[in-house]
């Protein structure tokens, strides 16, 4: 399985220390070229600490930067109006790689899901640490919170819903 993470992802679980969970997962890790500029090189240029986190995942080969090549874009062409150029670009990866879209933004999963590509989001990657033991569910939740506090945006009825299937999960 491979998985192509947009920046979101990566930056709300580096935020709150997740990061590690980029390691417990045993698949292979992608991110645009467009995806890695924006969260490491223009956030290291700012000053964000998440930036440097994921850059030293990307040294130690955890996850990989590809280049998405131009002919696997055009088909996502007329999307440029409703999406930024690294949710194409994962996207167009995801699409070619037959790779699972991690994304949190709505529309960007949305069009995936029409398009025929499979899509999650962070709270799957969370939650499938719980499932595995990893996390707890009371350390899922605050860090969850803890996300929402510095600025990660999830609609009211998506986290309930997690927080529902959190509570199913016997520890």
């Amino acid at each position: 399985m491979t998985l192509v993470f947009d920046s979101t992802p990566l930056i709300y679980l580096s935020k709150v220390g997740l990061s590690w969970i980029f390691k417990e997962l045993p698949v292979e890790m992608l991110i645009p070229k467009t995806v890695f500029e924006e969260v490491v090189t223009k956030g290291k240029k700012r000053g964000d600490a998440d930036a440097f986190v994921i850059d030293e995942l990307v040294k130690d080969k955890i996850i990989n930067v590809v280049e998405v090549a131009s002919e696997f874009k055009r088909t996502f062409e007329g999307l440029n109006a409703e999406l930024h150029p690294g949710e194409i670009d994962v996207l167009a990866l995801a699409s070619a790689k037959g790779a699972i879209a991690i994304f949190d933004e709505s529309i960007a999963r949305e069009v995936g899901d029409i398009l025929g590509i499979k899509t999650h989001g962070t709270f799957y990657l969370i939650f499938s640490m719980v499932k595995k033991g990893k996390l707890s569910k009371k350390e899922a939740k605050n860090k969850v919170d803890e996300m929402i506090k510095k600025g990660w945006r999830i609609r009211h009825e998506r986290y309930l819903e997690f927080m529902e299937l959190l509570e199913r999960i016997e520890e």
